[in-house]
């Protein structure tokens, strides 16, 4: 199941060293992530989790792209080196990751946007480049690592940013 309970089908297949995923589904934005709630923004980023696990699995960038600002130069280069990563003949294995807000931590700040503490479950991942794993990313999970900033501009939420916790 994707973060946002959108149910994965059977005929979904992971990324092996043999072969990247097959029918991956792709990410629908639920209705409550248009909206500048706390709710709303639990289910944006969720739905954002979900478009880039999308992206690792299929090369495509589009759908993570549309809601993360242009100023979030490490998540473009991300993208980017997935773009290059399958444009090479290479894919990915896994991706997933699932970010909470704790409760009472959602406040709008003087600029507008919204800086919060997530915690984070992250089963990592890895590249695979000539049918061998090439770049590793541990699973991890937690609280009190990372940040996360979005705001909500022209009637939708918007990722700019995250960082260690305390840094933003």
């Amino acid at each position: 199941m994707l973060a946002t309970g959108q149910k994965i089908p059977n005929d979904y297949e992971p990324a092996t060293l043999a072969h990247p995923a097959r029918n991956v589904p792709k990410p629908v934005m639920p209705e409550e992530a248009k909206q500048e709630t706390e709710a709303g923004a639990q289910a944006f980023l969720n739905y954002r989790a979900d478009a880039q696990w999308y992206a690792m699995q299929t090369g495509d960038t589009t759908v993570v792209r549309e809601v993360t600002a242009i100023e979030c130069e490490n998540c473009i280069k991300q993208f980017d080196d997935i773009d290059s990563l399958y444009s090479e003949g290479g894919w990915a294995m896994g991706g997933w990751e699932k970010l909470t807000l704790p409760d009472g931590s959602f406040t709008k700040r003087a600029d507008g946007g919204y800086n919060l503490p997530v915690s984070i479950d992250s089963r990592g991942f890895k590249t695979i480049e000539k049918h061998e794993a090439r770049v590793l990313q541990e699973p991890f999970a937690g609280t009190g690592i990372l940040d996360v900033y979005i705001d909500y501009r022209q009637g939708q939420w918007n990722y700019l940013t995250a960082s260690p916790r305390g840094s933003l």
